[in-house]
């Protein structure tokens, strides 16, 4: 236990209640193998503890990747800062998010982008987009579903010179499927940077004219 007073953590499910959603199957996955432990600190808790954490070596997300997790607690202001984007876009270019659409942030990158899943009507498992904190353009689709995003994070890790011989990443490739497991074992970081070279970015259409 660490040396802090008992404080009542949010769970997944207490997110997803507060949400209405509910996450990926593989964030499901990987949050009950125990990697996730530290998404359920308040900022607080972390920032007393955050030795230990920077050095669980199973830890998810623990990498030099584009997408720095929100804690659970910060889910819902996060969510308040995106509906205030939203808000200015449809006040100054008249567009709107389409009816159906359902986005829900879970983190961030350094820049201050901000990571969100996209559900739709015709996608049991939603994808995952970037969505520019600082322009009106198109998200970014950043995964079609949430395995294949964790598989790009490793990719934008190896780019920006993680080791990808080293505990943090072997842990974190093996938190992927299958599918994307082989196509990041084994490789060297050259091999996976250009791995990423090679995937396209595409625009999520999410917008509709007023």
């Amino acid at each position: 236990m660490i040396g802090i007073r008992e404080v009542r953590k949010m769970t997944l499910c207490e997110l997803e209640r507060q949400q209405e959603i509910r996450f990926p199957q593989a964030f499901h996955r990987i949050y009950d193998s125990g990697a996730m432990k530290w998404l359920e600190l308040s900022r607080a808790e972390l920032k007393a503890s955050i030795k230990e954490y920077v050095s669980d070596t199973t830890a998810f997300l623990m990498l030099d990747c584009d997408c720095e997790m929100y804690l659970f607690e910060e889910v819902q202001s996060a969510a308040e800062e995106l509906a205030q984007l939203s808000q200015w876009q449809e006040e100054d270019k008249k567009l709107r998010i389409k009816d159906g659409l359902r986005i829900v942030p879970f983190g961030h990158s350094g820049g201050g982008d901000i990571y969100c899943l996209l559900y739709t009507p015709d996608n049991a498992e939603p994808m995952v987009i970037r969505y520019f904190h600082d322009s009106y353009e198109a998200p970014q689709i950043m995964g079609r579903d949430f395995d294949e995003f964790m598989y790009i994070q490793l990719l934008l890790a190896a780019e920006n010179e993680q080791d990808v011989e080293d505990e943090y990443f072997r842990n974190n490739t093996a938190y992927l499927s299958e599918k994307y497991r082989d196509l990041t074992e084994g490789k060297s970081a050259d091999e996976l940077t250009d791995a990423l070279s090679e995937i396209n970015f595409a625009p999520a259409d999410i917008f509709e004219r007023i």
